[in-house]
């Protein structure tokens, strides 16, 4: 509940504050408390009023919610962030390119440049380097594929250095 917004009939709005690994964000759940209803330790309204039992079965939804989008974001992303959550569920999510989508995406690009600007050859290492870096992401992070926010130099040196050690490459 936040007090330094009471409202003209005199409730509060309760927010929700969503805390992973150390770092909080909060948003507005939209749902609305009067003071003497609200149990601050337990997070939720107070009594089994017909309004008490509305508002924590509201909230109960939204903290489902919110763990079934954390949980699909760790499968997805392999990365979560408590803003990443509540932008998800508040509808704000960004597109979530996949690096392997992605460079299929070029390599469809280029077969249709081949025999333009582009030989079957070119098309073809795109084709092995893609199945590469398939390889790599499964046996360094046993993932199938990742966001292409998660890209980072580390990242790039580690699928050179396998590169050049596990498939041979000079």
């Amino acid at each position: 509940m936040k007090k330094d917004k009471q409202k003209i009939n005199g409730s509060y709005p309760i927010f929700v504050r969503i805390t992973i690994d150390g770092v909080a964000s909060r948003f507005n759940s939209k749902l609305d408390v009067q003071p003497k209803l609200w149990d601050g330790k337990a997070g939720k309204a107070a009594g089994r009023s017909a309004e008490a039992t509305r508002i924590n079965r509201l909230l109960d939804d939204i903290n489902a919610s919110l763990n079934t989008i954390y949980h699909e974001l760790q499968r997805r992303d392999n990365y979560v962030t408590a803003e990443k959550v509540k932008n998800e569920f508040l509808g704000h999510s960004e597109n979530h390119d996949t690096i392997l989508n992605l460079f299929q995406k070029h390599n469809d690009d280029v077969k249709q440049l081949v025999g333009i600007s582009k030989t079957i050859a070119t098309y073809r290492k795109y084709e092995v380097t893609r199945r590469h870096l398939a390889e790599f992401i499964q046996s360094k992070y046993n993932l199938s594929d990742i966001s292409i926010k998660e890209i980072t130099p580390m990242f790039i040196t580690d699928f050179e250095l396998y590169l050049r050690t596990t498939v041979s490459l000079r």
